[in-house]
């Protein structure tokens, strides 16, 4: 019984690391989602010459799940750099017979009159499974000259 109790609080104590980002593998509610975001985005910081930013997309579609990190991304880079970037959210809420079933949809035009956000770098992306999709996040370096 004493060798049981000891195996179970050791293997307790092996997940209390800082490890956190690299051992993750799955999302399993908000408060995983918040944590891992936390240490992720934080991990690097950004000087004056370089901007760097973190973007998280969600999506049962692997590739779009990428997309909308990049965007998200983007879109961030933009509005630092003091700019702009017209995009359009549209959020819908239908109630059936069986609940309410949730749309989005997010249009962005990264093309910005007179700048360009081109030459960006993803310094990094990490890729989740959550629930019935992927969670893609994604770390943007830009140049700021």
């Amino acid at each position: 019984m004493r060798i049981v109790i000891i195996t179970i609080v050791s293997l307790l104590l092996t997940n209390c690391t800082n490890s956190y980002v690299k051992n993750k593998k799955t999302i399993t509610s908000p408060d995983d989602l918040q944590k891992f975001v936390n240490v992720y985005c934080n991990k690097n910081k950004q000087t004056d010459r370089v901007i760097k930013v973190c973007g998280n997309g969600w999506s049962k579609d692997l590739n779009i799940s990428e997309s909308k990190a990049v965007l998200s991304a983007k879109i961030k880079i933009a509005d630092i750099t003091s700019h702009s970037i017209v995009s359009n959210e549209v959020i819908t809420h239908k109630e059936n017979n069986k609940g309410i079933v949730k749309t989005y949809d997010l249009t962005a035009d990264s093309k910005l009159e007179d700048v360009s956000i081109a030459g960006y770098k993803i310094v990094h992306k990490k890729v989740l499974k959550e629930k019935n999709g992927w969670r893609t996040l994604v770390l943007i370096e830009y140049k700021n000259t």
